[in-house]
């Protein structure tokens, strides 16, 4: 496996994985969650981006993960 396409796999995990923390954050100072009077759960659009993106991010982690380990018992197995 090329180490540039790893790196990118890797790149695109942090990248994700910032949008989630910098989504939350938004979330949590600029629009607070409140439960109404009947009882519904009032949020923004900030949470399931930010649930998403974490999800997609840790996918893609797993994904680079096991290229990495397969790239290893790989290059172990040829020596």
């Amino acid at each position: 496996m090329q180490k540039s396409f790893k790196s990118t796999i890797l790149k695109v995990s942090l990248f994700f994985l910032f949008l989630a923390i910098i989504s939350m954050l938004v979330q949590q100072t600029l629009y607070p969650q409140y439960i109404d009077a009947q009882g519904v759960l009032h949020e923004t659009l900030w949470v399931p981006i930010g649930a998403f993106s974490f999800m997609l991010s840790i996918f893609i982690f797993v994904i680079y993960s096991l290229l990495s380990i397969i790239n290893f018992i790989i290059k172990r197995q040829t020596r």
